[in-house]
């Protein structure tokens, strides 16, 4: 039994290890992209307009959460939509992304679910909106340096943005707007390297997802060994049908551990591509928690949750029937 557990234990380790090189430089890119690629969208000209659905949709699509929780913040204000919120809480995927593409065998699995995904956003965005034209209201901000950002660690919204990330971290507002911005005086960004925002938070979380990875590893490695792989796969096919009701279920946990089981299971064929889709719409990272914080609306809070797994489920049982 000891020698069972060892190996389960050392398969796992081994298999985990294997993706944190590709896991560190997913995270780390994603920081250069956050940082260099414009990370600021106007809320004002953007995000209250008619391709709002179509820009949440294509943001969320990047492998991060921070963008589904400035958007339920936004959402929150009424600076957006029904639609477009919905829209990138389907179109996030958290942690999917880079565990699919760490390894050659299961990144082909990523582009129908990352296509199914935006259309389906884009779908529901355009939709909800459509359908709530006559009763939907954007308390759009008069000024037009409002801004957000889409960092996953760096939420902001309009001027208290760095204000509160100062806070976080013990810093002053001043310290944080060089830090990021540079002296805009000089025009000019900072000489030094920013060793916590490109090293150290990539590694940290990378180093989390890996832990997560791990434990499902274990999960999985241990049922296959006690059950067997025949039966498993076995069992999984005759509950085909429900796997989509179950992993939007799962999905709607507001933590990252979600659509790391998601994805993992997917990834190893425990799961059909139907129950993925499901699970992975729905998971929006914490932005399901931040929403029931922001938004004073029980009942709203509660209509949208609904929404979100009947969509989920309903596209991943569709999927099942038709692939």
């Amino acid at each position: 039994m000891l020698q069972i557990i060892a190996n389960v234990l050392t398969d796992a380790l081994l298999d985990s290890l294997k993706i944190l090189p590709f896991l560190l430089a997913c995270h780390i890119l994603i920081e250069v992209y956050e940082y260099r690629a414009g990370s600021k969208i106007k809320v004002n000209k953007l995000l209250g307009g008619k391709g709002a659905p179509l820009l949440g949709s294509a943001v969320g699509l990047i492998p991060q959460c921070g963008f589904s929780v400035v958007a339920t913040k936004l959402y929150a204000k009424r600076n957006i939509k029904l639609g477009t919120l919905l829209a990138v809480y389907i179109a996030t995927s958290d942690e999917a992304i880079p565990i699919l593409i760490a390894s050659p065998s299961t990144a082909i699995k990523l582009v129908p679910l990352i296509l199914i995904k935006f259309f389906l956003a884009l779908a529901v965005g355009y939709g909800v909106n459509l359908f709530l034209r006559k009763t939907q209201t954007v308390a759009l901000s008069g000024d037009s340096a409002d801004e957000i950002s889409t960092g996953c660690h760096h939420h902001k919204i309009g001027g208290d943005g760095a204000e509160t990330h100062a806070h976080e971290h013990g810093e002053r507002k001043e310290e944080v707007c060089e830090r990021e911005h540079g002296e805009k005086e000089h025009g000019h960004k900072p000489k030094k390297f920013d060793w916590h925002r490109f090293v150290l938070h990539p590694l940290v979380h990378s180093l989390t997802t890996l832990a997560f990875i791990f434990g499902v590893n274990v999960i999985l490695g241990g049922v296959l060994e006690f059950v067997g792989e025949d039966r498993l796969f076995a069992a999984m096919d005759k509950a085909v049908w429900a796997q989509p009701l179950i992993a939007a279920l799962v999905g709607l946990i507001p933590n990252c551990a979600s659509s790391v089981v998601i994805t993992q299971m997917y990834a190893v064929g425990g799961l059909s591509l139907g129950a993925a889709v499901a699970g992975l719409s729905v998971n929006a990272g914490i932005a399901l928690a931040v929403l029931f914080k922001e938004n004073k609306s029980v009942k709203n809070n509660l209509l949208i949750l609904l929404t979100l797994y009947a969509v989920g489920a309903l596209a991943g049982i569709i999927i099942t029937a038709v692939i």
